[in-house]
Order: structure tokens, then C-alpha cells, then sequence
């Protein structure tokens, strides 16, 4: 009689598990989704208020080391943000990034690169040098968006 039990208990556990990880994988990849838009979304805003910085717009320079370092970082793990199974749904992902994977991760890599290379300028509080390296960070996300991101629609 207890194996009998233990034999219903386990089997009615591990059906419990198969339909609990169905559901948790669907609900994790569009999680996953809105995860990857946030980040980019916050990369976005710290680049537009670096922009403005590195233009002399507006007097926040004592926070432009801040915005330097948060893009930085979020690059480093960039290509993370994009794991296989994320290309549908509300995304303006391009299947490109999966079917070109060397492609963008070399686009990654740059854009790295850059990032590292602006923080570091940032840091070392050399004007004229961080003001390059922002258009080139500026250029490698151009560079990205066109080849793995769909234009938003006017």
C-alpha cells in the first residue's frame, strides 16, 4: 500500500513539474523580453543624458562618469540579453541577431570596445578625448540598430 502511494505521489509531482516548467519557460521567455527592453530602454536614457553633458547643454558634468560606467557595464553582458527562442512577441529584435550570430557579436564587441573606451575617458576627465569616444559609442549603436533592429514605424 505505501508503494502505492509513493508511486501516485511521485507521478502526480512530476506531472505537476512538466506542466509548472511549461508554463515557466513561456512566461520566463516573454520575461526575458521585457527584461532585454527595459535594460536597452535605460541604456538609451543614459546615453541621451550623456548627450547632453557632452554638449554642454546642461551643467551635470559631476554624473557624466555615472552614465559612462552604467552603459558600460549594461554592454559587457549585452549579447546575454538575447537567448535563443526571444524574437517574437512586442520585440523590435531582428531574427538577424540569431541567424547572424558572428555578425552581432562582432557588432557586440564593438560596441564594447567603445563603451569601455568612453567610460575610461570619462574617468580620466580628458574633454576633448570622451567627446570622440561618446560619437563612437553613439556610431555603434547607430551600427547595431541597423542591422538588427526593426524601425519603428512612423
Amino acid at each position: 500500500m505505501i508503494h502505492i502511494l509513493t508511486a501516485t505521489i511521485s507521478s502526480l509531482c512530476l506531472l505537476i513539474a512538466a506542466v509548472w516548467t511549461t508554463t515557466v519557460v513561456a512566461a520566463e521567455t516573454e520575461d526575458i523580453i521585457k527584461y532585454r527592453q527595459g535594460v536597452m530602454k535605460s541604456v538609451g536614457g543614459h546615453m541621451a543624458a550623456a548627450a547632453q553633458i557632452v554638449r554642454g547643454k546642461v551643467d551635470y558634468a559631476d554624473d557624466l562618469v555615472y552614465h559612462a560606467e552604467s552603459i558600460a557595464r549594461t554592454m559587457q553582458t549585452v549579447e546575454s540579453l538575447f537567448p535563443k527562442d526571444t524574437d517574437f512577441g512586442e520585440t523590435r529584435a531582428l531574427d538577424a541577431i540569431w541567424s547572424q550570430a558572428d555578425k552581432f557579436k562582432q557588432v557586440s564587441d564593438e560596441a564594447r570596445a567603445a563603451t569601455s573606451a568612453f567610460r575610461d575617458t570619462v574617468k580620466a576627465n580628458d574633454k576633448a578625448a570622451f567627446t570622440a569616444k561618446f560619437k563612437t559609442v553613439a556610431d555603434s549603436c547607430k551600427a547595431c540598430h541597423k542591422d538588427f533592429r526593426e524601425k519603428k514605424e512612423q
